[in-house]
């Protein structure tokens, strides 16, 4: 045999041999099963941002401040009624002494009985003097000194305070723009737990000047 022929059988052969191993590995590629893709662990950077901006639509709404009905408070008439009766007892069948330590008796009763039958009551927008009925709260009608209704917005407040102190109450004291643009005032005797109105106050808002 020729060489050129030997060469060319020799270079034909090599390249036969080149082209089925890329065939090979080429199918091998097409047909190896793929591995399954992979969510990457590593937290987004992003994501805290985005939730400042975009908040989870299942996050519970804030809450509205419940409604409030303040307790009763019974000392007031105690106090009054434990005063008329010492003057009485004090002034010895006077008559000076007996009418003033007799009108104190009567302010106690008075008190006593609106401690019964009025309540303070707190709800979402207003504050408002309801009166005690059957198993509820009813109206308590018109304000006998300014007419209108005894309720008043929140908003209307201009100040709040108890007569003479918190410590010692005797009156309830607000003064709204409600009823009149100029302002209005108002007093109440004590009846009510004094505390739970001074906490309802600053809780809903109650605008209150400095009385210091």
């Amino acid at each position: 045999m020729h060489l050129p022929l030997l060469l060319s059988l020799l270079l034909l052969l090599a390249a036969t041999d080149s082209i089925e191993g890329f065939r090979t590995s080429a199918s091998e590629t097409r047909h190896r099963p793929s591995s399954p893709l992979r969510l990457s662990n590593t937290p987004n950077p992003f994501e805290s941002i985005q939730s400042i901006f975009s908040p989870k639509s299942g996050s519970p709404p804030s809450r509205a401040i419940p409604d409030a009905v303040v307790d009763p408070d019974y000392k007031l008439a105690a106090g009054f009624g434990a005063a008329g009766a010492a003057t009485i007892a004090l002034d010895q069948a006077g008559v000076v002494g007996s009418a003033f330590g007799g009108f104190l008796c009567l302010l106690a009763l008075l008190f006593a009985v609106q401690g019964t039958r009025i309540r303070f009551v707190f709800d979402q927008d207003s504050f408002e003097l309801k009166q005690v009925g059957e198993g509820e709260l009813d109206d308590s009608g018109e304000n006998i000194v300014v007419g209108g209704k005894n309720r008043w917005s929140y908003e209307s407040f201009v100040n709040w305070r108890f007569f003479p102190s918190k410590e010692f109450p005797i009156l309830v004291y607000f003064k709204e723009t409600q009823t009149s643009p100029d302002g209005q005032i108002h007093f109440f005797p004590a009846f009510a737990n004094v505390d739970q109105l001074n906490d309802q106050f600053e809780l809903r808002g109650c605008a209150q000047m400095d009385n210091n």
